[in-house]
């Protein structure tokens, strides 16, 4: 049975961490896309949930 319980959480890890991997992977293609679109650095200007510069906001004006 402890080795069920110790198979069953390295697994989840792995899988954690592979998703976490994913995610910050994605993230920074897609930063990298929208940064050679516009052409410059932006560090300071991207929203860190969506990899995104482009204000959405203006939609709901």
């Amino acid at each position: 049975m402890d080795d069920l319980i110790f198979a069953v959480t390295i697994l989840g890890s792995l899988v954690i961490f592979g998703c976490f991997a994913w995610l910050f992977a994605s993230l920074g293609k897609r930063i990298h896309f929208e940064e050679k679109e516009a052409r410059k650095d932006l560090t300071y200007e991207t929203n860190p949930f969506t990899g995104s510069a482009k204000n959405t906001y203006r939609k709901w004006k």
